[in-house]
């Protein structure tokens, strides 16, 4: 699998771009000023917003990083993987597909024309309206995306196995509190801050709420 693609989201090109500024920012030349309002690398910025800055671009690197290689164990690109795990919900519109992704109908179309080469997903229409096309999974993508959602879910789990119950529970709720102060709050809208942690039934069917593009 490739996912080396500037607008794959398992990609390591946008991290790329956004950790090398940060890493000099975080380090700037002996006997230059460190602190807020200091000028690092061309910039106005203070070491303690350049540090939590590389701290986030190094957790993105990590996340993306990870779904890119379970993919790539599985076969899938990681949009495909995305994919799978958003039909696995249920079936879904094209509009309403796009909107997920965030892309536009022809980006949209060749991922389902891929996807469906390889025996993952296929058209349905909807009944009342023959303009109007549901995309479903088929017995082998939900297969591929149950094992796919598993095993990703398992690695990324992982990372917090150093982690006290409490630091747990306070970095969900920071990561709930960031997500829910910007604009990219899931396709299920908003998280509640606090909410009790679930893990998530292998068996069931995956969660996916990253969006944008990536097609």
């Amino acid at each position: 699998m490739s996912a080396s693609s500037p607008t794959d989201p398992g990609g390591s090109a946008p991290v790329d771009r956004l950790a090398a500024p940060a890493d000099r920012l975080a380090a700037p030349a002996a006997g230059e000023p460190s602190r807020s309002g200091a000028t690092q690398a061309g910039f106005h910025v203070s070491a303690e917003a350049a540090d939590d800055a590389s701290a986030l671009i190094q957790l993105s690197g990590l996340v993306q990083g990870t779904f890119a290689r379970v993919a790539d164990r599985h076969d899938l690109t990681v949009v495909q993987g995305r994919l799978l795990c958003v039909l696995a919900e249920k079936p879904r519109g094209m509009a309403e597909l796009a909107r997920i992704f965030g892309v536009g109908k022809a980006g949209l179309t060749g991922l389902i024309d891929r996807a469906a080469q390889r025996g993952l997903v296929e058209r349905s229409l909807v009944p009342g309206d023959r303009r109007a096309v549901h995309v479903l999974l088929t017995e082998d993508g939900r297969r591929s995306a149950v094992a796919f959602h598993s095993d990703v879910t398992s690695e990324l789990n992982s990372f917090l196995a150093p982690l006290t119950a409490e630091a747990r529970t306070g970095f969900g709720e920071t990561v709930t509190t960031i997500t829910n102060s910007t604009d990219h709050t899931g396709r299920n809208g908003p998280q509640r801050a606090g909410r009790p942690r679930t893990t998530p039934d292998p068996t069931g069917p995956p969660q996916v709420v990253s969006r944008g593009s990536g097609i």
